[in-house]
């Protein structure tokens, strides 16, 4: 299972009620941050989550998405955490990396792994048990990710056709769980008929892009998608800025085939007016679309 909590919805500017752009993902044990924008840390501590993260996805190095990372740092090295935090990002974000721990005066003993992705198409770079993350470039003003993370497909048996035939489960049923017959007491059980696969769920974080239908392929199939939406559809320049508005959000989300859709990253224009809610429920009537949608508030909770 993987679970989420949005710590930061808004955009360049916190407002009172939205944190810069942060979400907190749970998989198999394992805690990651997707963007570090100001005051990360202290909307962990409010979510009541775990401030010991494993890794960082940095989409790009603008600071809304990025300010946090030197007090996430700082506040592992108080902790003498004894994990490796690695840390994720585009072109340049190890000598990022290196800027911060020189910049900020604390004696580092955390240690950090950063590796830099370039990804013309999509590209694993995290390989775990149980999932996988892979990233691929988009197109923004500045060098930009998007990331996908990927539970693995698991083989279950089917434990009430081994009770039709007598037998009970034990460990020499392992090879069937790899997809493989098994010969038990001259009996031959084949994997075929004793098991079913359990497909993983994906969720892929798409933020900050200009609108491309380059990054459908990337999105294509994902149970959920988090997705800018900075402006509302009557902001007609959103290309020119490097960002979404909700039209085109909304025409990414319905070709990436998604069951639920999180709009994200809204503009402070937005804090108290809700044209763009209101026009996203005219657009999803008009595209015939199926998903479910939500704009979600700071510290909004999710599962898939």
């Amino acid at each position: 299972m993987i679970e989420g909590t949005f710590l930061g919805t808004s955009s360049a500017f916190p407002t009172a009620k939205r944190n810069h752009p942060s979400v907190y993902l749970m998989i198999n044990g394992e805690r990651m941050l997707f963007d570090c924008g100001e005051g990360t840390q202290r909307q962990i501590r409010k979510a009541g989550l775990s401030p010991s993260v494993d890794y960082i996805f940095i989409t790009h190095w603008h600071g809304d998405h990025s300010l946090g990372l030197g007090g996430i740092i700082q506040s592992l090295n108080m902790m003498k955490s004894n994990k490796e935090l690695q840390i994720f990002g585009p072109s340049g974000t190890e000598q990022g990396i290196k800027n911060i721990l020189m910049t900020y005066k604390f004696y580092n003993q955390l240690a950090i792994k950063t590796k830099s992705v370039n990804a013309l198409t999509e590209k694993t770079i995290l390989e775990r048990d149980n999932y996988s993350v892979s990233a691929i470039n988009v197109e923004h003003s500045v060098k930009c990710l998007a990331y996908k993370i990927k539970e693995k497909d698991v083989r279950n048996i089917l434990v009430e056709k081994l009770a039709a035939k007598g037998i009970k489960p034990g460990k020499f049923l392992s090879k069937l769980k790899e997809g493989k017959d098994v010969v038990y007491n001259g009996i031959k059980l084949k994997y075929k008929e004793l098991t079913y696969l359990k497909k993983g769920k994906s969720l892929a974080y798409v933020t900050d892009l200009r609108y491309s239908r380059k990054v459908i392929s990337f999105i294509k199939g994902v149970d959920t998608l988090i997705i800018e939406s900075t402006f509302g559809e009557e902001f007609q320049k959103s290309y020119d800025f490097f960002h979404l508005n909700i039209k085109e959000a909304m025409l990414l989300a319905k070709s990436s085939g998604a069951k639920d859709v999180y709009f994200v990253h809204t503009s402070q224009r937005y804090e108290n007016d809700d044209s763009m809610v209101k026009s996203a429920t005219a657009i999803y009537s008009k595209m015939k679309c199926s998903f479910r949608y939500s704009f979600p508030d700071d510290f909004d909770r999710f599962a898939l």
